[in-house]
């Protein structure tokens, strides 16, 4: 299995977003209450990623189908200083 690591496109934010929804219910459920995992839908992640997909975006690719991303850039929060930065979010799907 090839794995192809690229910087994402405007055009990607329907797969990201279909990743983090995917990604969110493979990895929580069983662990975080079925009531909060039903409020995530896919239309909520894509609203998430359609008008602010970082430009500080990696996707990664296997057999022409986005199966993970990670973003980043600056603190969220003002708890450092300005050259501080983190991973706003870093998520893979089940390869099956």
């Amino acid at each position: 299995m090839k794995v192809i690591l690229r910087k994402a496109f405007p055009d990607d934010y329907e797969q990201i977003a279909f990743v983090h929804y995917k990604a969110w219910l493979e990895t929580y459920t069983g662990l975080l209450p079925e009531s909060f995992l039903k409020n995530r839908t896919l239309e909520s992640s894509i609203n998430i990623f359609k008008n602010n997909l970082c430009s500080n975006t990696v996707v990664a690719i296997v057999e022409g189908k986005i199966i993970g991303f990670c973003g980043w850039g600056p603190l969220r929060n003002n708890s450092f200083e300005e050259n501080f930065g983190e991973i706003h979010g870093i998520l893979l799907t089940r390869l099956l």
